[in-house]
């Protein structure tokens, strides 16, 4: 293992961010990562011509400044992970949205833009290209999966239920049950927000799953594409400051699990919904949002951190790559992250070709399944 110097601790900060650590608008772990405040990256120049409520825009501008370009150099480590980045990810495998994504993020530039009618959209880890919308359809392409969830609302709720119901068992069997959010989120979450982690970086809680076990089963039986999966606690009369969870390829899913119907919203860009129980809402965090509980009672829902629907099967794998190999942090675990990644890539290629010469789609976007969940699949 190399000794962390200057530059490994500016990659420290990307690994905080591939932790899915949620930044708040006053504060951005990308300043570590450049040696100073970020940079706005604006490309079609909307800052400088913007009308109506910019209240928002307003606290986002204050925070940029130009920052020396780090020189390649200098970038130790960061400069060794594009490096396996590009041994892995070349040709017929290349992975051009998730390289430049990284490359601007390592310069230490968050981009920032103003869309008419939808609000501030603010990320350091930004792939060009996906559609910004802050909130999305359920009868959209690429949200199948979540008709499932929506489908089995009633499982997860009576599950979710009965778990409450001996919370004594729960603290026992469970991990970090009703976790205070990091530190790092505090700012913004406040300290009443808590959650029970099922799944974290695509890792399930063997722990946390064993209070759930038929959530976890709906999930892995409809092939969802999530990263992350947790309940959340809103206490009543709290709320949530305005942020941003800084990448525009992960979306965030709620499903209302004991929601005061009519009493707690969420507000993302320029739009607002409120919770339903049983019901989906799928937004997009790299937008500006914020969310309240106006009731007296606490608020419960399920999140669900999952692919954006536009992002192909190996750029999620390219980003997989940089998540292990920042979050390691090592040069062995750099290696290791190039042979995992190579793996999944040959396991790819492989269960395309076998769709293609059995007529039919490759399937790796997280789908919809047929069966239903415990159904078992027929032999051929």
């Amino acid at each position: 293992m190399q000794p962390r110097d200057s530059a490994r601790s500016r990659a420290h900060a990307i690994r905080q961010y591939v932790k899915h650590t949620r930044t708040c608008a006053q504060k951005n772990d990308i300043e570590a990562l450049a040696g100073g405040q970020p940079t706005a990256w604006d490309p079609e120049g909307l800052l400088g011509d913007v009308t109506g409520d910019t209240n928002h825009l307003a606290k986002t501008k204050r925070a940029f400044a130009e920052v020396p370009t780090v020189a390649p150099e200098e970038r130790g480590f960061g400069a060794q992970v594009e490096a396996a980045f590009l041994d892995v990810f070349a040709g017929v495998n290349a992975a051009p949205r998730v390289l430049d994504s990284f490359q601007r993020l390592c310069r230490g530039e968050e981009y920032v833009h103003l869309w008419p009618e939808k609000g501030v959209q603010r990320a350091g880890s930004f792939m060009e290209g996906l559609t910004a919308e802050p909130f999305h359809d359920i009868e959209e392409k690429g949200y199948e999966w979540l008709k499932d969830v929506e489908d089995h609302a009633d499982v997860i709720r009576k599950e979710f239920q009965a778990a409450m119901k001996d919370p004594g068992s729960m603290l026992v069997v469970g991990n970090r049950v009703w976790a205070k959010a990091a530190r790092e989120e505090a700012v913004s979450y406040g300290p009443n927000w808590r959650t029970l982690v099922l799944q974290d970086r695509g890792v399930w809680d063997e722990s946390n799953i064993k209070l759930f076990p038929k959530t976890h089963k709906l999930l892995l039986d409809i092939q969802a594409p999530t990263l992350e999966v947790f309940f959340a606690r809103q206490d009543g009369k709290t709320g949530i400051k305005s942020h941003t969870d800084n990448a525009n390829f992960i979306q965030t899913t709620h499903l209302g699990i004991d929601v005061p119907e009519g009493e707690c919203w969420i507000k993302v860009g320029e739009h607002t919904r409120e919770w339903m129980n049983g019901k989906i809402i799928i937004c997009d965090t790299s937008f500006m949002h914020e969310t309240e509980n106006e009731s007296e009672n606490d608020r419960y829902v399920l999140i669900m951190r999952h692919w954006h629907p536009e992002v192909t099967a190996i750029e999620k794998i390219a980003n997989e790559f940089l998540f292990a190999a920042l979050d390691n942090g090592t040069d062995t675990g750099l290696v290791t992250a190039q042979k995992h990644a190579l793996r999944k890539i040959k396991g790819l290629r492989s269960a395309s070709s076998s769709a293609a010469s059995n007529g039919g789609g490759g399937g790796f976007g997280g789908g919809s399944l047929k069966k239903k969940p415990g159904q078992k699949k027929k032999r051929k």
